[in-house]
């Protein structure tokens, strides 16, 4: 698949709420591409939908993991890349962190599933 294939079937999954696919063809993508400052935005989308996929199985032990690098790499990024809103998956990245002790145990918690990535409007 070329990369815009990648990017396409990787946010189709996400959207779909199938986490684990979509989190595999971030990877893919990941690995197709030469530009650091893209691979660490497709590197923050790929951990998203693997916490995502903790959460939905109960993994608070591996959700907790992620939280070593996740927060740091969703924090930058943009509001937008490739015509999708990123935005809102940023600020759910952070709400879910703030849920999650870097270290003990993890406090079972209400956590909303990440929003879609959709079109940039305008």
């Amino acid at each position: 698949m070329s990369d815009d294939e990648l990017w396409r079937a990787a946010l189709r999954h996400h959207n779909a709420r199938d986490y684990h696919e979509a989190h595999e063809l971030f990877e893919d993508l990941w690995l197709e591409l030469g530009n650091r400052a893209d691979k660490d935005i497709v590197q923050a989308l790929a951990q998203a939908d693997a916490l995502a996929v903790h959460l939905e199985t109960g993994n608070l032990r591996a959700a907790q993991r992620l939280m070593r690098q996740l927060p740091q790499l969703a924090a930058a990024l943009p509001d937008a890349w490739r015509g999708a809103e990123l935005r809102p998956l940023r600020e759910w990245v952070a709400e879910v962190a703030a849920t999650i002790p870097p270290q003990g145990d993890v406090p079972p918690a209400e956590r909303r599933p990440p929003p879609s990535i959709g079109e940039r409007s305008g």
